[in-house]
């Protein structure tokens, strides 16, 4: 009987064409998702920041239920802000009690010069929103201290470090309504004033007590953007004189010769500081009304609208769907 001998089949190999097809459908796949995976990305950072703004509505409401009043905007005998307040209410016990009330924020121990001992320098990750810089640092001075990206709301006012604090517009007086946080003379910061929810008669899920804003590019930059723990000029707040993500920011601490970072929003050195709500989600910035309700508010609000939820007592009719 005669053997059938089988040979093998010789593969054929990819050729370079077909090899350069397959790379380039590839190529094709990945850029179709990546943005999907990004987009998926930053809507996980956007739900955890407005976990963590809401967590500063709620300390505040704890607050108010407490002392019948909300927490101090800031004051400087001794220099503190709102943060200092809050953090019992933030359940961070250990924060509050390390904290001096007796002596300045700059002060040890409170601030231990030129080192991350003080305890402001503790980074407690509820300052950060994690769409921008988690665990940035001020070092800009020796008063080394943990940036921020959530301030309370301070309306139109601009501030000055001398002389008072002043609206934009010369032709803007109180009638027009207060922000829920300021001065009580509009010009003394040993003088904050004393708010409470009854005070609110524009209703209090028509007005902003937060939002947020931006931390500059790098820790040792001279720029008070997501200074939130510090009581100067604009720091530890946003105004309602620009819509969110828009104009330019004013701050007399910008000693990089006014030029801006390559990620950071437009500024310019000026005496009457402000800031506006500012983030690094795409389109808008969280807010937290006073009833502690979240909205996300988009870059492209009527500046009336965002003026109006700026204030609690200005009589500006809000819609509760407004964003």
């Amino acid at each position: 009987m005669k053997s059938t001998i089988r040979m093998p089949r010789t593969r054929r190999a990819f050729t370079l064409v077909e090899l350069l097809v397959v790379i380039a459908i590839i190529g094709i796949l990945v850029a179709l998702l990546l943005p999907a995976i990004q987009s998926a990305r930053e809507a996980g950072r956007r739900a955890a920041c407005q976990n963590t703004i809401r967590q500063w509505g709620v300390s505040m409401q704890n607050f108010h239920a407490t002392l019948n009043r909300l927490p101090e905007p800031l004051r400087t005998n001794p220099r503190r802000v709102w943060v200092v307040y809050t953090w019992p209410y933030m359940e961070d016990q250990t924060q509050a009690a390390a904290f001096d009330q007796s002596t300045h924020f700059y002060l040890p121990p409170n601030t231990i010069t030129s080192t991350f001992d003080g305890t402001y320098a503790k980074q407690i990750p509820a300052y950060y929103c994690a769409s921008d810089r988690p665990g940035a640092m001020w070092t800009g001075d020796i008063y080394w201290r943990c940036r921020g990206n959530y301030v309370i709301n301070w309306g139109q006012f601009a501030m000055p470090g001398v002389g008072p604090y002043v609206a934009p517009d010369p032709t803007w007086t109180a009638q027009y309504g207060l922000a829920p946080f300021g001065l009580e003379d509009f010009a003394t910061a040993t003088l904050p004033r004393v708010v409470r929810f009854k005070d609110f008669t524009d209703g209090t899920s028509h007005t902003m007590l937060l939002s947020e804003t931006v931390c500059t590019a790098a820790d040792d930059t001279y720029d008070i953007r997501g200074d939130m723990l510090n009581d100067g000029e604009g720091c530890t707040e946003y105004m309602t004189i620009d819509t969110p993500n828009s104009g330019t920011d004013i701050t007399p601490y910008l000693h990089n010769g006014g030029k801006n970072l390559q990620d950071d929003p437009p500024a310019l050195i000026g005496a009457y500081a402000h800031k506006a709500a500012r983030s690094r989600h795409p389109g808008g910035v969280n807010v937290i009304m006073a009833d502690c309700s979240l909205r996300f508010i988009n870059n492209d609000i009527a500046l009336d609208l965002w003026r109006a939820m700026g204030t609690m007592n200005g009589g500006e009719v809000v819609s509760d769907s407004a964003n």
